[in-house]
């Protein structure tokens, strides 16, 4: 009981966002990196106030990784991956945790299907379905791990 004690003090968790130009979705796993949730969908926004928000959770939370999840295309580059980029540039001028691109590829379709198939209305899923994007990024890292 004792070493398993330390096992648990020692872990801590993985923030998985999903980011969009118009919102990003944010997700944690437990403090044994088991399993996710959804924390929170965030406005982007064109003043950087995300990027605080973003820095908030992380702070609130024992975070030791982070994962950005990206749209990588084997035919070619698409545009948000700039915007990626630049926003993975403005939270490492404020945090110090390693982050990690993570392929996101068809995570929000994911998301969007299990959303219909459990019949949340088109508004409920336009409020949550980031976030959900955001806990398939981190099961699939999680799962490539084992």
């Amino acid at each position: 009981v004792g070493s398993e004690m330390c096992i648990r003090d020692s872990n801590m968790s993985i923030l998985g966002i999903d980011f969009g130009l118009k919102r990003i979705g944010v997700a944690c796993t437990d403090e044994l990196n088991i399993s996710s949730h959804p924390i929170m969908q965030i406005e982007n926004k064109p003043n950087g106030e995300h990027v605080k928000e973003i820095v908030k959770i992380i702070e609130q939370r024992n975070i030791q990784l982070i994962l950005v999840g990206v749209p990588f295309k084997s035919d070619g580059y698409l545009k948000i991956q700039d915007d990626i980029e630049n926003f993975v540039k403005k939270l490492k001028k404020n945090i110090n945790i390693q982050i990690l691109l993570w392929d996101e590829n068809f995570t929000t379709k994911e998301a969007e299907d299990f959303l219909i198939f459990n019949n949340f209305s088109r508004k409920k899923r336009k409020k949550i379905k980031d976030m959900l994007s955001a806990c398939n990024i981190i099961d699939s890292y999680l799962r490539s791990q084992k």
